[in-house]
């Protein structure tokens, strides 16, 4: 994958020393410029598991609190936003495939 690639940056993102090691921070909804808030929230302790495109992604929490939880990454309009645990995101996830 090249460097203009948006999946490009999560790869790196994930490679950062403590990156997934650093508890996420997050225990409720971080507006994103559609919601009146803004783009610069931490993800770190999470890992991309889905695209859904337009360069939204669900994460994995794999620290802190909200650990085992699949939260929505939308910084170009809604933010970030808790979900469901990984088993119920998954098995919803089954039912469309």
């Amino acid at each position: 994958m090249d460097s203009e690639e948006a999946l490009y940056d999560l790869r790196e993102e994930g490679r950062r020393t403590g990156f997934l090691s650093t508890p996420f921070p997050h225990t409720s909804e971080w507006p994103g410029p559609g919601k009146g808030g803004d783009a610069k929230y931490s993800v770190e302790g999470s890992l991309v598991i889905g695209e859904c495109g337009c360069g939204t992604f669900h994460r994995l929490v794999v620290t802190g609190r909200n650990a085992g939880h699949v939260w929505l990454d939308d910084r170009d309009w809604g933010g970030l936003t808790p979900g469901p645990d990984f088993r119920d995101w998954y098995s919803a996830w089954l039912a469309t495939t």
